[in-house]
């Protein structure tokens, strides 16, 4: 009889403890494809300031890649992301909890880069953990700027 309770409560607990786990996450199945990163271009992290000059290559015609990236992205903390095209440029605004910054960049590829501070940034397609931000872990559409501080996903 003794054994008997102490199996059932034995039972019980690693019941309990295995329900407690996380469960592992979803992996992708062969319908779906995931979102590579467009460009292994670094971009450097840094603050924005209004700067209305682009980088001096030579832009590519816009993909529809690139063209996905337009819209409004909100981010973390009220911070959000609007890419606009005007011809064949695009109007970038960056918005954050103290200022809206605006640049003017354009299609390179799968990629809209623009010029911040004197540094080449890139705004492109990435997964949630792309962005290096876990704030917005789960999310499946997502863009980057910079990993870790300048990520945003819409629905």
């Amino acid at each position: 009889m003794r054994r008997t309770v102490q199996l059932i409560i034995f039972a019980a607990a690693a019941g309990i403890f295995a329900a407690c786990q996380p469960s592992e996450p979803a992996k992708p199945t062969a319908n779906e494809t995931p979102k590579p990163a467009a460009s292994a271009t670094p971009s450097p992290s840094s603050t924005g300031t209004p700067s209305a000059s682009s980088p001096s290559a030579q832009p590519k015609p816009a993909t529809p890649k690139a063209a996905a990236l337009e819209g409004e992205w909100p981010g973390v903390e009220g911070t959000k992301l609007k890419v606009t095209k005007t011809g064949d440029k695009y109007k970038i605004e960056i918005t954050d909890l103290d200022k809206t910054d605006t640049f003017e960049g354009h299609a390179n590829g799968d990629v809209i880069e623009f010029t911040r501070k004197g540094k080449v940034e890139t705004i492109k397609a990435a997964t949630a953990e792309e962005t290096g931000m876990k704030w917005l872990q789960g999310e499946k559409n997502c863009v980057v700027i910079t990993k870790g501080s300048e990520g945003y996903c819409r629905n």
